[in-house]
C-alpha cells in the first residue's frame, strides 16, 4: 500500500503543480501617441540681467487622455542682439543658485497627470511683434494610469508679441510625439504538457488498480 501510495504522488504532484506555475510576471510596454494643440499665455519676468523666468499656461479642448491643461517654468537667457531665449529648466545652467528647478506638468480632471522639463529655444522679433519658440519635453514620470511615464514631446509654437513688454505672450504651441509606461502584467506559461502527462499518469494508475482489484475478486 505504501508503494502504491509513492507511485500515485509523481503524477498527481505534476498535474497540481501545474496549476503553481501557470503564470510568471514580465513587464509590458503600453505606448502613448500624443498630439495637441493648446492657447497659451507666457509671462517673462526679468529676475537677473538678462536672464527669465518663463511661465506657460495653456488650455486645450482636444488634448488625448484628457491632458487638456499644462503649466510649464523654466528659465531662459535673452541674447539682446539676435532676439535668442535659450531656455533650459536648472536656474543653475544660467548661474543662479538658490532657485527652484523648472518643470512641466500636462494635467486634466483627474489623477492622471505627466512630468517632465523643458529645454530648447524662442526667437522673438520686436520690430515685428512676431516670435517662434521650438522646445523639447523631456517625460519623467507621470501619475494615475501615467504612473512612470518616460518620453520626449516637441513643442513648436508661433508667438504674437504685445508692444506692452509686461503682458503675457499669447500663442498656440503644438505638442506632439509619444510616451510610454511600463506596467507589470501575468504571462501564461506553457504547461498544458506536465497537466496531461498527469492526468494520464493518474488514469493509467487508476486502470491498474481497478484491474488488480478485479484479479483479487
Amino acid at each position: 500500500m505504501l508503494r502504491l501510495r509513492a507511485v500515485w504522488f509523481t503524477p498527481v504532484a505534476a498535474a497540481l503543480l501545474s496549476f503553481g506555475l501557470g503564470t510568471k510576471k514580465v513587464m509590458a510596454q503600453i505606448q502613448y501617441p500624443f498630439s495637441a494643440i493648446y492657447n497659451s499665455e507666457t509671462t517673462l519676468e526679468p529676475i537677473a540681467g538678462n536672464i527669465l523666468k518663463i511661465t506657460n499656461i495653456g488650455e486645450s479642448a482636444n488634448a488625448p487622455y484628457g491632458l487638456t491643461r499644462l503649466v510649464n517654468i523654466s528659465y531662459g537667457n535673452l541674447d539682446n542682439n539676435t532676439g535668442v531665449i535659450t531656455i533650459e529648466p536648472d536656474p543653475a545652467t544660467f548661474g543662479l543658485e538658490d532657485l527652484p528647478l523648472g518643470n512641466i506638468t500636462i494635467f486634466g480632471q483627474g489623477e492622471d497627470k505627466l512630468f517632465g522639463t523643458t529645454r530648447g529655444t524662442a526667437t522673438l522679433d520686436f520690430q515685428n511683434f512676431v516670435g517662434t519658440v521650438s522646445n523639447t519635453i523631456s517625460i519623467t514620470g507621470g501619475s494615475g494610469t501615467f504612473d512612470g511615464a518616460i518620453g520626449t514631446l516637441i513643442l513648436t509654437e508661433n508667438l504674437t508679441l504685445n508692444p506692452d513688454p509686461t503682458a503675457p505672450v499669447r500663442g498656440v504651441p503644438l505638442i506632439s510625439g509619444s510616451f510610454q509606461t511600463f506596467q507589470t502584467i501575468p504571462e501564461p506559461r506553457n504547461n498544458a504538457a506536465i497537466f496531461s502527462i498527469g492526468s494520464i499518469g493518474v488514469g493509467f494508475l487508476l486502470r491498474r488498480h481497478r484491474l488488480r482489484v478485479t484479479s483479487f475478486e
